[in-house]
């Protein structure tokens, strides 16, 4: 499913959850989707905006400050990010057996194995991310409900590493004497890597053919059913796009 709402990061994270509980009520497939957001920070479930975020900047540069449902650390967006997000049965073939840490090395064998198919040498590093030598190009995050795993994570192409620097440090961890626990790891793009930019179009493609054959599937192109577009509406209006949500402590 190529389904994005760039301006609009919370729409595209209640799209997600949409899809989660489409698949609960066995209305939607197991889904693999790609997306974008247009200069968002998304924090993780369970993490303190004011501790990861720099709110100033992020309000002086119209940034978006959004909570997933998943959990991990808070990422920076923007239109340099590819995002993707697999909404699948915990007891589908790829997964069944396995425990959380093996399943993120299978879930993210689908960017591994794209970018192998552009030439670069990439592997997975537990928990959730992969790197290429030394520097991390994806990472990934999960939340499991009524026996679904909702799998979603970002490739850096040609994000502006600056502003994701200025955004994720937060000023009120500098004066706990601490880091943002989201800049933990040295990064790198796509672009730096293969020394040239790269179509967003050509790139989803080079990803769909790197996820089904990483997971020995075909995939065939979808847009939202109706019952998706309808949670996904509802999810937005009472959830993702509530400050009660988004910046809950």
């Amino acid at each position: 499913m190529d389904f994005e709402v760039p301006e609009d990061p919370a729409m595209n994270l209640a799209i997600d959850e949409a899809i989660l509980l489409a698949m609960s009520r066995e209305a939607a497939p197991p889904t693999v989707r790609f997306w974008r957001n247009a200069n968002a920070v998304v924090v993780g479930y369970s993490q303190s905006v004011e501790a990861e975020v720099n709110l100033e900047l992020c309000e002086r540069e119209n940034i978006q400050v959004v909570r997933r449902l998943s959990g991990g650390g808070a990422v920076y967006h923007d239109l340099g990010n590819i995002n993707y997000t697999i909404v699948i049965d915990a007891n589908h073939r790829l997964l069944r057996g396995l425990d959380i840490g093996k399943s993120y090395q299978v879930l993210c064998s689908g960017i591994v194995e794209s970018l192998r198919d552009l030439d670069i040498e990439a592997v997975f590093r537990p928990l959730s991310d992969v790197f290429v030598a030394d520097k991390k190009i994806s990472g990934s995050a999960q939340s499991r409900k009524k026996g679904l795993v909702l799998h979603h994570g970002t490739l850096l192409v040609e994000s502006n590493l600056d502003m994701l620097m200025r955004a994720l440090d937060a000023p009120r961890a500098k004066t706990q004497g601490k880091s943002s626990t989201s800049l933990k790891k040295p990064v790198t793009r796509l672009r730096d890597e293969l020394r040239l930019e790269v179509n967003t179009a050509t790139l989803k493609s080079i990803l769909a053919e790197g996820f089904a054959k990483a997971f020995s599937v075909t995939l065939s192109y979808g847009g939202l059913s109706s019952l998706e577009e309808e949670t996904a509406q509802n999810l937005y209006r009472d959830k993702y796009s509530r400050e009660e949500w988004n910046f809950w402590r």
